[in-house]
């Protein structure tokens, strides 16, 4: 989705896009803004041999500027591009910096050492101890994962024993393995999106998510102006030495926003650019080396939704709950009243009509197995923790 809105807006602002994808066909037709796309290994199982790709066409097409819309930019840090050609195409941080966020328990720390608020919280090294946990309610949360994978909220202790049995089956506590335990916090969510450029914060955006979607993502969103949300992206990004697109979710509580999570990588930016942020325009500059001037913050927010987030939320909730969304889209009400479509338009994108009916009608007849196929595809690009070991491992030998 964040891959679809920034090809969207940079159409809108006069780039020629182009597309880095792996081979198949994506759950919805690529929007007009995407003039071409180059086929690469699945970014999830082969990050070495992505990057590669990813290299050979960037020098032979002679484009500007490559923006990892997702979490590629793991493998890009690893890769020191910095003393490469590739530098001069794009914003990625110190490999050292990523990991101090890239995985929950080091960003935990990361957060703890510069005061930033989080729930309460304990790391657990073995399922024993992951049994022995006070009762719940509690999230379990595995160091690497993308779009809440790996994020088990637990209500009952049956839940819990049953979780320490599959992550000891899994292997997920060999070899050192951890994972994070943390306490739930009531209230909305919110998310803060940004660009620095060496530890200096150039461009901020935060929304609230009003109605949830899939997977943790926001199928309608209200932009945010707070100014400690600014203080608190502006703190980790200098401490890190941040540079490039980092964002981070929380939970607003009455006392200000607890952290939950952090994202290196950029996230939906059309609320932002709605808003009158633009993350992508100064994405742009930082990747060109252009230290480009600070972007004034939002003065107010502006409320969007994505139907295809509302859809698939719905369909984890149950068919009821797939009829009343398309009711609510359909008379505007809820979510969609006084709301901006931010992913597409079937007004100006009518091919994507019969694979949104599919996705319907598949929703209404079978929820679970349609949702496993929808999200299938999408999970070959993310950072699974297989992917990460490779990554840290280091490029192989050629």
């Amino acid at each position: 989705m964040t891959s679809r809105q920034a090809a969207q807006l940079l159409r809108q602002a006069g780039h020629e896009v182009e597309v880095l994808a792996p081979p198949g066909r994506p759950p919805l037709r690529l929007p007009p803004a995407v003039t071409r796309v180059h086929p690469l290994p699945a970014y999830g199982a082969d990050p070495w041999g992505w990057l590669d790709a990813a290299s050979k066409v960037l020098h032979a097409e002679g484009h500007d500027v490559l923006i990892p819309t997702g979490e590629q930019v793991a493998v890009l840090a690893r890769a020191d591009v910095g003393g490469t050609t590739l530098a001069a195409h794009l914003a990625v941080p110190r490999f050292a910096s990523l990991e101090r966020v890239q995985d929950k328990v080091s960003a935990g720390v990361t957060l703890t050492e510069i005061g930033l608020p989080q729930p309460e919280a304990s790391v657990v090294s073995s399922a024993e101890a992951l049994r022995q946990i006070a009762d719940p309610p509690m999230y379990v949360k595995l160091p690497i994962g993308t779009a809440s994978n790996g994020v088990f909220p637990i209500t009952r202790r049956e839940e819990l024993l049953r979780l320490a049995d599959n992550l000891e089956a899994q292997g997920v506590f060999a070899g050192g393995g951890r994972v994070l335990v943390q306490e739930p916090v009531r209230g909305p969510v919110v998310s803060v999106q940004s660009v620095f450029d060496h530890g200096r914060l150039v461009a901020m955006h935060a929304y609230v998510h009003v109605v949830p979607g899939s997977r943790g993502g926001a199928a309608a969103k209200r932009g945010l102006v707070l100014a400690v949300l600014r203080e608190h992206i502006t703190l980790l990004g200098a401490h890190i030495g941040w540079h490039g697109a980092l964002s981070m979710d929380g939970i607003l509580t009455d006392d200000g926003p607890v952290w939950i999570d952090v994202n290196p990588r950029l996230v939906e930016p059309t609320n932002a650019a709605l808003s009158g942020v633009d993350l992508l325009g100064a994405l742009i500059e930082v990747s060109l080396g252009r230290s480009p001037a600070s972007v004034p913050t939002a003065q107010s927010g502006a409320t969007t939704h994505q139907f295809l987030q509302g859809l698939l939320g719905a369909g984890e909730r149950g068919r009821a709950a797939v009829l009343r969304e398309l009711w609510h889209a359909t008379v505007r009400r809820g979510a969609y009243r006084d709301s901006t479509e931010e992913l597409l338009s079937v007004r100006r994108e009518p091919r994507t009509i019969p694979a949104l009916l599919a996705l319907t009608t598949g929703l209404l007849a079978a929820p679970g197995w349609t949702l496993r196929r929808a999200l299938r595809d999408a999970d070959r690009n993310t950072l699974a923790p297989h992917t990460w070991r490779q990554i840290r491992a280091g490029a192989p030998p050629t």
